[in-house]
């Protein structure tokens, strides 16, 4: 039940975030990819700790998030400008696994200020597997895992940025186990 809750509350915020796109000119006018490539930018939030509509869902806790995106490469400017990026996810919980990750990050931009974003890359991450209270064990298969994550964001100025953001971690079903690790949040950037 709780998983589905949460499934709504993702729903909801990423079709809000799209109708209210639909509100402002340009919708459907030509979606823009690759405008921040020349920037850098710094990312910084908090989220539930594994929370997400993929993973087996067996701890509690709060993750801080941090990424840094570099500007895109001009050989990258075929597939839409990703940015090349580097984050963290430090989970504070009775049963933590840290995530270290990196890979490029695409961003569409629908109106002026709303766009979605989407990375691809690897993961390092603190433990394979870990064991709660009531001895349920989540084990990721491997320390070395796949990273996706999907974002919906606003600017509020040319330079700062608010996302709501979700990171999946896995192995993509290449070892025995892949319980999978996710964590869903709210952060803010700001690009230089």
């Amino acid at each position: 039940m709780m998983r589905l809750a949460r499934i709504f509350v993702l729903s909801t915020a990423i079709f809000g975030a799209v109708s209210a796109a639909n509100a402002e000119d340009g919708f459907l006018g030509g979606v823009q990819f690759g405008r921040n490539a020349d920037h850098w930018e710094l990312r910084g939030g908090a989220g539930a700790y594994d929370v997400g509509p993929f993973s087996v869902q067996s701890f509690n806790g709060v993750t801080l998030n941090a990424e840094v995106l570099a500007p895109s490469p001009d050989f990258l400017s075929g597939i839409g400008s990703p940015r090349p990026y580097l984050g963290m996810d430090l989970a504070f919980s009775d049963h933590e696994i840290h995530a270290f990750y990196g890979g490029v990050n695409w961003e569409a931009y629908w109106t002026q200020r709303f766009y979605t974003g989407f990375s691809v890359g690897g993961a390092f991450v603190s433990d394979q597997t870990k064991t709660n209270d009531l001895g349920e064990q989540k084990d990721l298969g491997s320390k070395v895992l796949f990273h996706l994550q999907a974002s919906v964001g606003f600017d509020i100025t040319p330079n700062w940025t608010t996302q709501v953001y979700l990171n999946h971690f896995s192995n993509a079903n290449l070892a025995d186990s892949n319980d999978g690790l996710e964590s869903f949040g709210f952060r803010i950037g700001y690009r230089f």
